[in-house]
């Protein structure tokens, strides 16, 4: 397959040099080749040779570097960097745990593939336009990595749109369920796959959900934006006095009323209690103070140009859910905006600390899961991050 040519602008190699994988099309002086080339080799403007990455020729991200000049980028290379992926993850990951991460884009030296492995169910999300010609390569070092599983290709995305990708979903093979049964630290629970969130189940939070487990007993628990209760199965397990899960989506809530059940977490005490709301608008009218509450939003700000707009957003959520935090209760609050940096978000706890006249102290910082790498050089990559936090009581 033949390969663009990529020239840099003067001086506009050093990001590179030093590890970083984008060239965005500012840094480019020239490009040479087929539009449609799934890879691209980099020069300087001495020319020099830099690397070859996936090309895409109508992103502002032109080219995303993978290996060496000349590298050959076919099965083979595939193949090698899941076995790379999937040995260490089997290392980390907790006991009785089959739904993870598997790659993680350029944490794993894959730009722009992510994959979650859900049992025997593969759910894949390919994202730029290099790679998705490169797909049926990708695909079949999938399959023989892991033989026997079914994989599913979650096209429709935003990014996808963006490279002008098709959007539609797929099956390459196997049989894929609606929803994919998993266990995650011996408790059981279902990926919703097609019209789901991400790409069904946020693994990236196992690890703060553990940490709530060892910290909900005889707790009253306020999980907002639930989605299919993880969080409160972890909390139920953990000994909580009662958990309050509220999410928009009933078919979420009904999703995770059937994970307590299977997982007899709730003992027929009513201790698990579900609402169909808006969080915002519930907050506002709840008067009820909770001694553990898990704030984790979906990402209020997907572009640079939104940050601002969210940040309001992530200060009133925020504000409102202290109101609602008793003296001594403990709070987990995250930001999945990449966006959002872990200074500004900071910052909007101070600020909606100060509103809500709480004297919140910060115990730990939090983050996603191992399973979740990121590149030093690519910190891009970094885009959860959150707090575990404890109310001194009222602010004088």
């Amino acid at each position: 397959m033949t390969r663009a040519r990529v020239r840099l602008l003067p001086g506009r190699e050093k990001p590179l040099l030093d590890g970083h994988p984008w060239i965005f099309s500012g840094a480019v002086a020239g490009e040479e080749g087929p539009a449609d080339a799934a890879l691209a080799e980099i020069v300087s403007a001495s020319g020099r040779e830099l690397g070859v990455g996936f090309y895409s020729a109508a992103s502002r991200i032109r080219a995303r570097r993978l290996a060496p000049s000349g590298a050959t980028i076919d099965e083979s290379f595939f193949a090698e960097r899941l076995a790379v992926a999937a040995s260490w993850r089997a290392a980390l990951l907790p006991e009785r745990t089959t739904g993870y991460r598997l790659l993680n884009a350029e944490g794993d030296g894959v730009p722009g593939w992510v994959v979650d492995r859900f049992g025997d169910v593969l759910v894949s999300q390919i994202t730029v336009s290099g790679l998705e010609r490169l797909r049926d390569a990708a695909y079949a070092a999938l399959a023989t990595q892991f033989p026997g599983s079914a994989i599913l290709h979650l096209g429709d995305l935003a990014a996808r749109r963006e490279e002008k990708l098709p959007l539609r979903n797929e099956a390459v093979s196997g049989d894929v369920p609606v929803q994919a049964a998993f266990e995650e630290s011996g408790l059981r629970f279902s990926a919703e796959l097609e019209g789901g969130q991400k790409t069904g189940f946020y693994c990236d939070q196992r690890d703060n959900r553990r940490r709530t487990e060892s910290l909900a007993g005889d707790r009253r628990v306020l999980d907002l934006f639930a989605h299919s209760g993880a969080f409160s199965l972890y909390c139920l397990r953990g000994g909580a006095r009662s958990v309050t899960m509220i999410d928009s989506a009933a078919r979420l809530l009904e999703l995770a009323r059937r994970c307590v059940e299977e997982n007899r977490l709730d003992g027929g005490e009513g201790r698990a209690n579900y609402v169909v709301a808006d969080v915002f608008e519930d907050l506002r009218s709840r008067r009820q103070s909770y001694d553990l509450i898990v704030c984790d939003p979906p990402p209020l700000a997907r572009r640079r140009e939104h940050v601002d707009r969210a940040a309001r957003a992530y200060k009133d959520l925020n504000r409102l859910a202290l109101e609602r935090l008793a003296p001594g209760g403990l709070f987990l609050t995250f930001s999945c905006s990449g966006a959002v940096d872990t200074k500004l978000f900071r910052q909007i706890l101070f600020a909606a600390a100060a509103e809500a006249r709480t004297d919140l102290a910060l115990l730990e910082p939090l983050a996603a899961a191992p399973d979740h790498p990121v590149s030093v050089f690519h910190p891009q990559g970094e885009y959860l991050k959150g707090w575990l936090a404890v109310s001194r009581g009222r602010l004088i």
